[in-house]
């Protein structure tokens, strides 16, 4: 277990009880349930913007978690660390929300190709003219995100979770609820794929 992932800490450094507030919280303390979302929200954000790539989904996905946390609070029993619970809601809302995302790109596309379709609509100019430098940046961020785009939704957590959070294999595989040796595949696949999209940028 990772100390970050187990031992969140406050603004002054000091440990927070995780598991006394988890107590509190589904004894309805709200305040208590508050100091949890404060500690892990940003972690659980990271997790969602990682999997959805936009950050007003993943504002408001993050949003619809904790309310699902809220409410499913009393079905946490401790028999695993909070954080990979927490991580666990999270992270099946996000494929949710994935499936239901490439189900609108679809009606959008069927939408597309409507032969009333307005063609004589313009498309607005690009404001993103930017210095060399930051141009170069712009396409490496364009060409990673396309990259994240083109592995599964189960490569790209179980790569985000173990690169950005620095979660071991056993805590992805926990929180994903896939065998260990599955998850090392995941990552060794993912990585091989995401060196191979991006190797014009090394």
């Amino acid at each position: 277990m990772t100390p970050a992932a187990s031992n969140p800490v406050n603004a002054d450094g000091e440990p927070i009880p995780v598991p006394l507030l988890v107590q509190k919280a589904r004894s309805g303390d709200e305040a208590a349930f508050g100091e949890l979302m404060q500690a892990y929200y940003p972690r659980v954000y990271g997790m969602l913007l990682g999997m959805v790539r936009n950050p007003d989904d993943a504002r408001d996905l993050s949003q619809q978690v904790w309310v699902k946390v809220w409410k499913k609070l009393d079905t946490f029993k401790g028999d695993a660390d909070f954080y990979t619970w927490l991580y666990r809601v999270a992270h099946f809302s996000a494929l949710d929300a994935i499936r239901k995302q490439k189900r609108r790109r679809e009606v959008d596309l069927l939408d597309a190709l409507e032969p009333n379709r307005d063609a004589d609509v313009a498309v607005p100019p690009s404001l993103t003219s930017r210095p060399d430098d930051q141009a170069r940046a712009t396409e490496i961020d364009v060409a990673f995100q396309t990259a994240l785009e083109q592995l599964s939704p189960e490569h790209r957590t179980a790569l985000m979770l173990r690169e950005v959070e620095g979660l071991s294999y056993d805590e992805i595989a926990r929180i994903t609820k896939s065998r260990r040796g599955t998850i090392m595949s995941r990552i060794f696949y993912a990585r091989k794929s995401m060196q191979q999209l991006l190797k014009e940028y090394r």
